[in-house]
């Protein structure tokens, strides 16, 4: 007999645990909602949100009865009980929630990124979780992507040579943006050493358009509530990054007038070019401009060109369910997560003091209040 489908609730009801998957431009599932509706070993339970209308419309597009519907996350896990917990609210309620939901008997915790505001409290996390034995994953699903995967086999084969250096590119900011390529740099380079940085002014900020993410009056009450508590506010600006293996990243982030999210990956012998909208894979042909040179041109099939890689989980929830079901989870537990954010908190440090970050000078209780 087929175990019985674990129960999933969700605390936050915004764009990424619901509303996304009324974009007709994206795939679906895309969403934590979604995610749990197609998969038979889970069944979606309950939400919670302080956003009655965004709840409402949760309730409606999952089929979740009222009764069901809370606008206190306790509340909803005392009553409910769920198996699984996505924690989709703002960074600055992540922590709390994610111990209330271990406290009420959660398995699993789905969470968003960033993990936490600060590398103290992610790190405090990470342990409390390891103590609890309760299974976790943080949302970067860029990870499990087959293009992505790709790109760090190459890396680690040496399909194009060495690694140089990463140019980044991104709408957003440094730690709710940013953090999504912290992850894949610190997959692809390793540790870093030092880090460099200018951060966006205020003025900037106003002028420029953010990342999409527009604030309502509910949304922008809980997110003064969690300013007035101490901490900086997120910011754009631009970074670099030398890894201990020598690699440099240099990066672009902030307010833009359009969407973006790219990287650059020069190699000695080969570039990568990998975001939202791009995909390409440039090797050495010979120069259609100058004889006896050779240029870099685009490979027909760019993951024909790369290395296979393994068989990994198709989405985020499955890593999670595997990971209840005791299978590792070290590509998206959250210490990964945890050094991820270190890395977007020393650009913030670093472009704040105008001096340079290492490890062992980063601030881990400096606090970045992100959405």
């Amino acid at each position: 007999m087929a175990p019985s489908p674990l129960r999933a609730a969700i605390i936050g009801t915004g764009r990424i645990a619901s509303l996304l998957e009324r974009d007709p431009l994206r795939a679906r599932p895309h969403t934590h909602a979604g995610w749990y509706a197609a998969d038979p070993r889970t069944t979606l339970v309950a939400g919670c949100d302080t956003d009655a209308s965004r709840l409402a419309s949760f309730g409606e597009d999952w089929s979740v009865e009222p009764a069901h519907l809370y606008d206190d996350h306790r509340t909803m896990l005392a009553r409910e009980r769920p198996d699984v917990v996505s924690v989709c609210a703002y960074a600055a309620d992540r922590v709390a929630m994610c111990r209330d939901a271990v406290a009420a008997g959660a398995r699993g915790l789905w969470i968003e990124k960033a993990v936490a505001c600060s590398v103290e409290d992610a790190d405090a996390l990470a342990r409390e979780l390891d103590a609890a034995g309760v299974s976790a994953v943080v949302d970067y699903p860029r990870r499990l992507e087959p293009r992505y995967r790709a790109v760090g086999a190459c890396l680690e084969a040496g399909t194009l040579g060495r690694l140089e250096s990463v140019h980044v590119l991104f709408s957003g900011h440094i730690v709710h943006t940013g953090t999504h390529a912290w992850d894949l740099l610190l997959a692809w380079c390793g540790p870093w050493t030092r880090v460099d940085a200018s951060l966006d002014t205020p003025a900037h900020e106003a002028a420029a358009s953010g990342d999409a993410h527009e604030l309502d009056e509910a949304d922008a009450a809980r997110y003064a509530t969690a300013l007035a508590g101490g901490g900086i506010v997120d910011r754009g600006g631009r970074a670099r990054i030398v890894f201990a293996n020598g690699v440099e990243a240099f990066v672009t982030g902030g307010a833009k007038g359009y969407f973006v999210f790219q990287c650059d990956l020069i190699c000695s012998r080969g570039r990568v070019r990998i975001g939202n909208d791009v995909w390409e894979v440039l090797a050495p042909a010979d120069s259609p401009r100058y004889s006896g040179y050779r240029e870099l041109a685009p490979v027909d099939d760019p993951l024909a060109a790369l290395p296979p890689t393994p068989p990994g989980p198709g989405a985020v929830l499955d890593a999670l369910l595997q990971a209840v079901g005791g299978a590792g989870t070290a590509d998206l537990s959250v210490r990964a997560a945890a050094d991820a954010l270190a890395l977007g908190i020393a650009i913030m440090q670093a472009g704040l003091t105008g001096c340079t970050v290492t490890p062992a000078t980063l601030d881990r209780s400096l606090r970045v209040l992100s959405v």
